[in-house]
């Protein structure tokens, strides 16, 4: 690594700390009327000039010479610090800031003309200076001295690349995998453990039997039947091997403790060192935020100031990588809905710039993005009018000239995020096509995060993202509902709580329990996932409850037990056809089942809402629920669907095969539905549909075969059959499933 390289990364740490003092000094001069210290700001200009000199960054040497001479004539007099002159001001930090991320990054060339330009007027013309300003007036791209763009791979990121090797991505990426599926696998010899120890305790009950009947044995054989070969010495030559075998099973149950906490302790070392390989300052993959904001607001002619706070905080690359799109799609569409125009912002009395702030921060296991703008803020009439247009929203709920308070805010902006949905009147390059937020929630859903839009305080919007810090596994509890294991994220969980029924008390119309100096309202998981309520507990058992967060309401979920906590890896929704706002995927369980991972944001009832109360009475008579047979030979087939129809109200029967499916329900069984596969041992599913169409107590029970033959032959066949519907499985599709009952129920 040369000098020149070392000197630019420390030039990269002290540029910033320059740019943000002045655009601070410039921003509470505005606020307060006051003048700033326009010593301290023209001393940092000039400190600029040096260091830019030193790295032979001639195009940043001539901007901060500039920038000098403009301060000098503001102290002296000549030039007012105005509006107008600190908009210059600020186009000249975002070229220095452009053209240092140039040279450590390449891209695009850097105009710097125009910005030359407007300093020497600002200093009225008398600049001066070592750097030509016909020279320094060309685009940064296409000259200095000699050098050329260099691609970013080839530029070191920080002084301590000499000590780093490059690795290949894929190779990473697997060696990420491993680490992650080692602590399940180590888990798993827990059950082994488990397993001996069920072992050692048979053998200590053989051990008294044996005991006991040694000494029967031992009183009905005569003394001379002790020549070694008889009854007795062979007795005793078993005990000496039971003995040993126990000895034996000591000894292996020993060797397994100490193996599994060898395992564990290097096995959970391996994951941590390959997560923190991960990890990244955020400043590295969202460095240039501020630069596109900028970008962006100039081809829309508004001014910004951009404020990025928080980017030293570490995430997983890859997480950091996928935000850069949906952050992107959240700018555009403040610019251009909400932040309005120099003039506009005049006449409103504000400062022609806007402001948009970026934060980064980590709360828990999450990373969380805060994207604020001062601008107009939400039009919740224009959204409220666009959405009932659309048939989104019923017209006739309400009139008069306060419609849209009528409408909780938080149901407003659910509206944003429909594919198509804007409140734009006109359509341009960037925005107005009301895809931007559809995009960049998918893409957060995809993250196993969440998307959410308020006002800001003191007026505008704030967005907030959320997303696991890192996608290789995640810390989970795991509750018991009904028959179903549940599991929830465990940065969402605020606590584990047990408490009598009796501790309950009745807010506006909603259970509340009070934990410390909150009141938190209380609900049944089960019914909030269309489930059945569980039973009012008896007093001597509590009611299980799991306090959670989203943004920054709490709700506490009643549950039937916990039972367990553990890291894994959980699949996301979209790659197994879930309802991504209602679950983030699923983890696989220690039978080969998979269980479904609860997105608590989701699932989250709107402020105002009526929730299901936590247990509903024994003597009420639970509701009639429609009853479907499963029928697959796949157990994790079979346990999702079951999970899913399960928490959408249906009650559920499972079969491995058409053959157990067909003596199930010739004992009588009474289903209303049949969901089955095609391809099964025994009697498959065209088989399975044949027999039921053809048995007249059966053949009005619906049957759907969900299956991965996609052949027109195959579904030409099942449908011949008597199949009421042919899903195929590509990948396992919830939402066409559940239609398809619901058509059919």
């Amino acid at each position: 690594m040369d000098i020149r390289q070392r000197l630019l990364a420390a030039f990269d740490i002290e540029h910033k700390d320059h740019l943000s003092a002045i655009r601070n000094a410039l921003r509470e001069a505005e606020a307060t009327g006051e003048e700033p210290d326009l010593v301290d700001i023209h001393r940092r200009a000039h400190s600029l000039k040096g260091a830019a000199r030193a790295v032979d960054l001639p195009e940043v040497e001539a901007i901060s010479h500039r920038l000098e001479a403009a301060f000098i004539a503001v102290q002296k007099g000549g030039t007012a610090l105005d509006a107008a002159s600190a908009a210059v001001v600020r186009r000249a930090l975002d070229a220095i800031e452009d053209l240092v991320a140039w040279s450590l990054q390449g891209g695009e060339a850097v105009e710097t003309a125009g910005v030359l330009a407007d300093l020497d007027r600002l200093a009225g013309g008398g600049s001066g200076g070592t750097a030509s300003s016909s020279a320094a007036a060309a685009p940064a791209g296409n000259r200095g001295r000699g050098r050329t763009q260099v691609p970013p791979r080839e530029r070191p990121v920080d002084a301590d690349s000499a000590a780093l090797v490059r690795i290949a991505s894929q190779g990473l990426e697997r060696l990420s995998e491993t680490a992650s599926a080692l602590l399940p696998e180590v888990e798993a010899q827990a059950g082994l453990g488990e397993q001996l120890r069920r072992m050692r305790q048979e053998w200590r009950a053989l051990d008294r039997a044996w005991r006991h009947l040694r000494v029967q044995v031992g009183r009905g054989v005569p003394a001379d039947a002790a020549d070694g070969r008889g009854a007795l010495p062979a007795l005793m030559s078993f005990e000496r091997r039971f003995r040993a075998l126990g000895g034996a099973l000591d000894s292996a149950h020993r060797s397994h403790d100490r193996l599994l906490w060898s395992m564990r302790r290097w096995g959970g070392g391996l994951q941590q060192d390959m997560r923190r390989l991960r990890m990244l300052p955020a400043e590295n993959q969202l460095s240039g935020l501020g630069r596109m904001v900028r970008d962006i607001s100039r081809a829309e002619g508004k001014e910004v100031e951009v404020d990025v706070r928080g980017l030293e905080v570490e995430a997983d690359r890859a997480v950091l990588q996928r935000l850069k799109d949906p952050i992107l799609h959240i700018a555009r569409n403040s610019i251009s809905h909400g932040i309005e125009t120099p003039a506009e912002r005049l006449a409103l009395g504000k400062r022609p710039a806007a402001r948009v702030t970026i934060a980064a921060s980590v709360e828990g296991a999450r990373l969380r993005l805060r994207i604020e703008d001062d601008g107009r803020g939400l039009d919740r009439a224009a959204i409220r009018r666009r959405a009932e247009e659309r048939g989104l929203l019923d017209p006739s709920s309400s009139d008069g000239a306060g419609e849209a308070e009528e409408v909780p805010l938080e149901r407003l902006t659910e509206f944003l995020f429909h594919p198509g949905f804007s409140t734009a009147v006109h359509t341009t390059e960037l925005a107005g096509r009301g895809m931007g937020l559809a995009i960049a929630r998918r893409e957060v859903e995809r993250l196993q995060g969440n998307l959410t839009i308020a006002d800001r305080p003191g007026g505008g919007t704030a967005v907030t993202i959320e997303v696991p810090l890192s996608l290789l596994s995640q810390r989970l509890v795991f509750v018991a509902v009904q028959d179903q294991i549940l599991a929830i994220p465990s940065a969402d969980v605020v606590r584990l709580r047990t408490t009598p029924a009796e501790a309950l008390f009745s807010g506006v119309g909603t259970p509340m329990i009070r934990i410390g100096d909150e009141e938190i309202p209380v609900t049944s998981l089960a019914a909030l996932l269309g489930m059945e309520a569980p039973v009012v507990p008896t007093a001597e058992r509590a009611l299980a409850l799991v306090v959670v967060r989203a943004a920054d309401r709490r709700l506490a979920l009643a549950v039937d037990r916990f039972v367990a906590t553990r890291e894994t890896v959980v699949t996301a929704a979209d790659e197994t056809g879930l309802e991504s706002g209602r679950y983030l995927g699923t983890v696989l369980m220690d039978d080969g089942g998979p269980a479904l991972v609860l997105n608590i944001s989701g699932l989250m009832p709107l402020p105002g809402s009526i929730l299901p109360p936590p247990a509903r009475p024994a003597e009420e008579a639970p509701p009639v629920r429609a009853h479907i047979l499963v029928v697959d030979d796949s157990i994790t087939t079979r346990t999702l669907e079951k999970s899913i129809l399960e928490a959408h109200g249906y009650r559920v029967t499972l079969c491995v095969d058409g053959r157990e499916a067909l003596e199930r329900l010739s004992e009588g069984m009474e289903v209303g539905l049949i969901i089955s596969d095609v391809e099964m041992p025994r009697m498959d599913g065209f088989a399975l549909l044949q027999a039921v169409k053809a048995d007249r107590r059966l053949e009005e029970i619906p049957v759907i075969l969900v299956t991965s033959r996609a052949s027109d032959e195959d579904r030409e066949r099942g449908l011949r059959l008597g199949a009421d519907a042919y899903i195929v499985k590509t990948r396992f599709d919830q939402n066409e499933l559940l239609a398809g009952i619901r058509r059919l129920l």
